[in-house]
């Protein structure tokens, strides 16, 4: 998928705008692998270190591993900032993962997972993975393109499909949805079931955030735009602001997140 430059050009508003996962899921995440300091982590999609960068402090070693040289860059620049030290970066597609990894405690797939070939994805897993170990497969409804709950979100929507059309793209593509749920595929991996948790917060996005995540997209990067980039934001923001004066937007997120183990 690299020709199609999924994330060409974004990973900086991938850092700064993407809203991350809350404490509570971490908190879960640790007690229930009773993570201790101890064995490897592998997050494959790391993106620009959202979870890398809160889990790393319960683990010997990290890798992070990408197909986007421009999301490892700016993982290596958050990473530093955090002063992180056990973290390596790795560039290459998750089905391109072998043996020559080393052997994980545990691996974790945020967002990316829907762009995967997940079944192959999920068998190179399991054989990466330690006896007791496991996998956490996290999500959630932040997406502008999926979740369009809040009146907001909705008009967001309606004006980046006004100037880039009503089908979704994917860099260079459209996109097209895979027509297995996660947790079909979990049922039918070699790790033959999981376990589900979920949580709900409240965010609070201010109008530079609402539209600067955009840009943090595979379906509306600003490259895409082209020439009409400002006259996209100048009415984004005008019917923004007649929903919500006070440049305030409050969205309801819901996290799901797929555990399994070996």
């Amino acid at each position: 998928m690299a020709d199609k430059e999924l994330f060409k050009d974004t990973a900086y508003y991938y850092a700064k705008y993407r809203a991350g996962y809350p404490p509570e899921f971490f908190e879960y995440v640790t007690s229930y692998f009773n993570l201790n300091g101890k064995g490897r982590l592998l997050d494959l999609g790391c993106g620009t270190g959202q979870l890398i960068i809160p889990l790393a402090k319960y683990f010997e070693e990290v890798i992070g591993l990408d197909y986007e040289r421009e999301m490892i860059d700016e993982a290596k620049k958050q990473t530093e900032v955090a002063k992180i030290k056990n973290v390596k970066f790795v560039l290459k597609k998750a089905e391109e993962i072998t043996n020559d990894l080393g052997i994980f405690r545990l691996t974790t797939i945020g967002a990316s997972f829907h762009w995967m070939k997940q079944k192959e994805v999920l068998q190179k897993i399991y054989e990466l993975t330690e006896l007791g170990g496991g996998v956490i497969i996290v999500s959630d409804s932040s997406s502008p393109w999926r979740d369009d709950c809040e009146k907001w979100k909705k008009v967001r929507k309606e004006i980046v499909q006004k100037y880039l059309g009503k089908k979704r793209h994917a860099g260079n593509d459209f996109y097209s949805e895979s027509k297995e749920k996660f947790e079909d595929l979990l049922n039918a991996s070699p790790f033959s079931g999981y376990e589900e948790w979920t949580f709900d917060y409240k965010k609070v996005w201010t109008l530079e955030m609402a539209i600067n995540f955009l840009y943090s997209t595979s379906f509306a990067s600003r490259r895409l735009f082209g020439d009409s980039l400002k006259d996209f934001e100048n009415e984004l923001q005008t019917e923004l602001l007649k929903i919500e004066p006070s440049g305030l937007f409050k969205e309801r997120i819901h996290v799901q997140v797929l555990l399994t183990r070996k």
